[in-house]
């Protein structure tokens, strides 16, 4: 609940002074229309004006509630002793509301919360007008101005004003003190002076017709609530507040010159069946801009957790973003240099493989024509030892021709013209004489377009597997295939032996599965082992690659 803190002692008593002046002004509107003792009314807007008072500046104006309620009932007739208490009952009912609310119920005077309006019905509007309603009735029956016999009816008369004047008077006055014009723009403008139209226009009919006073058609009255709701749900609390004062003054108005649903034979019953009327509008109007303001605030919060989600998913995924490029990155980074490995070694084998071919090669070559020399001066010569010679000749040839094959093997693609087929061919050939073993080569046309580096790789992932089936297939065929298909690049080594399952090629450490499956990524490829149709194992090496036109050919 919020209060205006008053800081001097002039200001406190100026303040006290307003509220008195406030309070008299409507207490001797409200005495205008007193049906009890001369200080019973139906129409008691001070009761309103108090809480008000109480509420936004504080217990300390209190006594301008006293003050502001004794004069008025003094000049109203009412003796001295009995002003006296009734002024003393004034100040204590909105005193006790405001410290109830402020202490019990957290009350904010907004009225935002459908507990803030329950509260102020409950505790403002029902209790703390209840005491005032005991307290000035218990004055007046001691002052001799209202009778034993009429006790309770009095005490609900005056109960009835007050509460009137605190459902309908206080509202606009918290509203014009809480809020700042709901009307923001000119289709608004035009709307709120339709409303007001169309409400005062409809008061008017209700509570201005002769015809339907003295004959209790209340339901008529119902026709108000649309211009209520409107108001609510348009205009919230200062609108809704408005045209609940509205309708109560064209209320009082009819009423009081005999017209509209509320009029009856007796001018108490009359403000009676609109004080009741008053109320309930009130209440309606109420709860109604409550509930508007708490569904419109549960959406704020809800749209902000929306924007607070989104903004979290999207630096959540900006990281992701983020940790996902520094993975490729570093991906790339590590395929690079896996690369570079590759290419260091396969330079180191090249050149492990020239040291033979023209070092060691080139010397057993020599060595071979002088050994065939000699063997040859020994024939001519008769010699025993010719034969020994011929054997030598014999095996240096023999040494020759292997360290020619690991020359090619360690640098079969540099030392052939015919590049990567011509060095695949090199390899079918040596499994088909060392190793006897039926080797077939089909490759496709224009694949040594491809660059060095998956030259090396295709060779040595071929030279891997072919050597894994000549250990382990059992076999009699192998077939080596090298082809182009639907943008990707495939190289396969089948042969037609026992076949080795994929559990036992996962398992097994001797085959080079890890080593093939290795050189495939590198360069982004995919290495697979499957059972083929003969019953023997197929490794098959893809490389994803722009699509070609290609036809096979075979070579045995």
């Amino acid at each position: 609940m919020a209060t205006v803190r008053i800081h001097s002692r002039f200001s406190l008593v100026l303040s006290i002074g307003m509220v008195a002046l406030a309070y008299f002004a409507g207490a001797r509107l409200g005495l205008a229309y007193a049906v009890v003792g001369g200080a019973i009314s139906l129409v008691w807007p001070s009761s309103g004006i108090a809480l008000v008072a109480v509420l936004t500046l504080g217990p300390a104006v209190a006594p301008g509630i006293a003050i502001g309620s004794f004069l008025a009932n003094v000049s109203g007739g009412v003796p001295v002793p009995v002003a006296a208490v009734i002024g003393t009952g004034s100040m204590v009912a909105p005193l006790t509301a405001a410290i109830v609310l402020e202490h019990a119920t957290r009350f904010q005077i907004a009225l935002e919360r459908i507990g803030d309006v329950l509260a102020f019905i409950g505790i403002a509007a029902v209790l703390s007008t209840a005491i005032s309603a005991v307290v000035g009735t218990t004055a007046l029956l001691g002052g001799g101005l209202v009778a034993g016999a009429e006790y309770v009816a009095a005490f609900l008369k005056w109960w009835l004003g007050d509460m009137m004047g605190v459902l309908v008077v206080a509202p606009p006055l918290l509203s014009l003190l809480s809020y700042s014009n709901p009307v923001r723009s000119a289709a608004q403008i035009v709307e709120a002076c339709g409303l007001t139209i169309a409400t005062v226009w409809v008061g008017y009919l209700i509570f201005g017709a002769t015809q339907l006073a003295g004959h209790g058609y209340y339901p008529a009255a119902l026709a108000i609530f649309p211009f209520i709701i409107w108001a609510a749900l348009r205009f919230g609390h200062l609108g809704t507040s408005i045209g609940t004062l509205v309708v109560s003054v064209l209320a009082i108005w009819g009423t009081t010159h005999g017209t509209g649903p509320f009029a009856a034979e007796s001018p108490v019953d009359s403000l009676v069946r609109w004080c009741t009327f008053a109320n309930v509008v009130s209440v309606t109007g109420l709860l109604l801009v409550a509930a508007r303001a708490q569904e419109r605030r549960a959406y704020r919060l809800l749209q902000a957790a929306h924007i607070e989600l989104e903004q979290r998913v999207q630096a959540r995924t900006t990281d992701l973003e983020t940790a996902n490029n520094e993975l490729k990155e570093e991906m790339a980074r590590r395929r690079l240099l896996e690369g570079e490995l590759v290419q260091i070694g396969d330079q180191h084998q090249r050149l492990i493989g020239r040291e033979l071919h023209d070092g060691l090669g080139q010397h057993l070559t020599s060595l071979g024509l002088y050994c065939s020399a000699l063997n040859q001066k020994l024939q001519t010569q008769g010699h025993p030892a010719a034969e020994d010679a011929a054997t030598v000749v014999r095996l240096v040839k023999q040494a020759s021709s292997m360290t020619r094959r690991i020359a090619h093997g360690l640098d079969p693609v540099a030392m052939e013209y015919g590049g990567l087929a011509a060095a695949l061919n090199g390899l079918a050939e040596t499994a088909r004489t060392l190793n006897g073993v039926d080797c077939m080569l089909r490759i496709a046309p224009d694949v040594d377009a491809l660059d060095s580096l998956m030259q090396i790789n295709l060779y040595r992932a071929a030279q891997e597997a072919v050597s894994n089936a000549l250990k382990y297939c059992q076999g009699h065929r192998i077939w080596i295939d090298l082809a182009r298909a639907g943008g990707v690049l495939t190289l396969s080594i089948s042969d037609d032996g026992v076949g080795i399952g994929q559990e036992e090629m996962e398992r097994a450490s001797g085959l080079g599965l890890h080593n093939l499956r290795h050189r495939a990524s590198l360069l982004g490829g995919s290495c697979s082992v499957t059972r083929n149709d003969l019953g023997g194992t197929t490794v098959a090496i893809s490389y994803p690659l722009p699509e070609g036109p290609g036809h096979a050919r075979e070579v045995q």
